[in-house]
């Protein structure tokens, strides 16, 4: 196919670029920054720059989009509402129109696991209610039913995935593993300021790539949107004691403190994407941990 994805310079984007590439897409990429890189594979623009799109729509005779590009967290652009509600929702809403346009096969939109909210001990699947607490989550909540609105009224093949706490190499915002990895080669130890009853869905960047080559991939789709996650659910104390065996010279000290995501969320249930789409994760945090350390050295 020939694959736009926006974002193209952030987390996923760059690990997406490469495997898609590797398995035969043909691939453009976009994203505001190329963050010093020099990268030749990304073209600088906005999601919002109509203009712009309307040019790269017009040349490039796309067959589908994977939308990474946006303000990527709560804790991005914190205090500035309006420009959450400028890139996720009314830059969302651009790519859709333009993909219904030159009538686009596909539209994977990447959302969040913030879309539920607060949820407490109750098992998170796609029929949980969504409660986002965050101006963030509402607007990949609001991505979502564009993506689905687009489905249901002009028949647009969309979906979301509603995805874990990403890590991997190329991630530019706090991460507690990067800072553990990153400490570790550096022989310092590691404050993480948390509740150690706090849970935490991580999921490693190599297996969002797969799960949204799936739905890149898929014939169609039972529904709208899918779980994308580790399925392990871990505690600080347990995540620090897997990362001590699993990378050499890990010291972290837990500190009180809470997440800049405080949402609780015990079990969030990944199965309808493994029925579906054939999708499984395949690294626990143990083998992320390792690929994770062995990717920030091939990619400083």
């Amino acid at each position: 196919m020939n694959v736009l994805v926006t974002g193209g310079a952030g987390l996923i984007g760059m690990s997406l670029r490469k495997t898609l590439a590797e398995r035969g897409h043909m691939v453009t990429a976009i994203d505001v920054t190329d963050f010093g890189r020099a990268d030749p594979g990304l073209d600088i623009m906005s999601i919002n720059d109509d203009g712009a799109l309307v040019d790269m729509f017009a040349r490039r005779a796309f067959d589908a989009v994977i939308h990474c590009g946006a303000i990527s967290g709560p804790m991005m652009a914190r205090g500035d509402p309006m420009k959450i509600v400028e890139v996720n929702i009314e830059g969302t809403a651009l790519l859709l129109d333009f993909s219904l346009r030159h009538r686009l096969r596909r539209f994977v939109l990447c959302s969040s696991i913030s879309v539920y909210g607060n949820v407490g001990k109750a098992v998170i699947t796609e029929d949980t209610p969504l409660r986002p607490t965050s101006v963030y989550a509402a607007s990949k909540v609001a991505g979502e039913q564009l993506v689905q609105a687009f489905a249901a009224e002009y028949g647009l093949s969309g979906v979301s995935l509603r995805i874990g706490r990403v890590y991997g190499p190329y991630r530019r915002g706090s991460c507690h593993l990067a800072a553990l990895i990153r400490d570790a080669a550096a022989g310092k130890s590691t404050e993480i300021p948390c509740d150690p009853e706090f849970l935490y869905h991580y999921v490693y960047v190599d297996d969002v790539v797969e799960a949204q080559i799936a739905a890149l991939t898929a014939d169609a789709f039972l529904f709208n949107a899918y779980n994308v996650g580790s399925g392990e659910a871990l505690t600080m104390p347990q995540i620090a004691q897997i990362a001590r065996t699993a990378i050499p010279g890990v010291n972290p000290k837990l500190v009180a403190g809470v997440d800049d995501v405080p949402d609780v969320q015990t079990v969030f249930d990944v199965s309808r994407i493994a029925a579906d789409l054939a999708w499984r994760p395949q690294f626990d945090l143990s083998s992320g941990l390792k690929a994770h350390q062995i990717a920030l050295r091939l990619t400083r």
